[in-house]
């Protein structure tokens, strides 16, 4: 098994889901999954979201939608943060810093470079978290 696919098991399994396969993750974190029943999943690390897209031809439409692309793709966020950070290393992503993540904050000066699996294990985490919070609700972070 990989590092990624016990990770997902690990740090997003409280969503019922039970991930067999990574399809493709994208440059700043998103992933195409598909689970033990063959069922395609889209992971979104900036909406700490796991959506449900059911068989290869919806998965296939929902990849194909422009707003996809353009979120898979992030060509203005994935430019700032070469630029910025360089290269990413091999399994490392583009990601935002944890307060940016739960801000919705999209500057560049917040984007990071993070190991993939360490993505999953955090967002997996900060979505089990949040998951009952209404939309809008203060998060404060507490130093540990």
């Amino acid at each position: 098994m990989s590092r990624a696919l016990h990770a997902l098991k690990v740090a997003w399994g409280w969503t019922g889901v039970d991930f067999a396969e990574e399809v493709a993750h994208s440059l700043m974190g998103h992933m195409l999954l598909i689970d033990r029943d063959g069922i395609f999943h889209y992971l979104d690390p900036d909406l700490l979201s796991l959506s449900r897209l059911g068989n290869e031809a919806a998965a296939q439409a929902h990849m194909a939608l422009d707003e996809t692309k353009a979120i898979w793709r992030a060509d203005a966020l994935v430019d700032a943060a070469t630029q910025r950070l360089g290269f990413t290393a091999t399994g490392e992503v583009y990601s935002r810093t944890l307060s940016a993540i739960l801000s919705g904050d999209y500057g560049h000066e917040n984007l990071v470079r993070i190991d993939l699996v360490d993505l999953i294990y955090l967002t997996g985490d900060l979505a089990r978290q949040t998951r009952d919070l209404p939309d809008g609700a203060r998060v404060q972070l507490k130093a540990t």
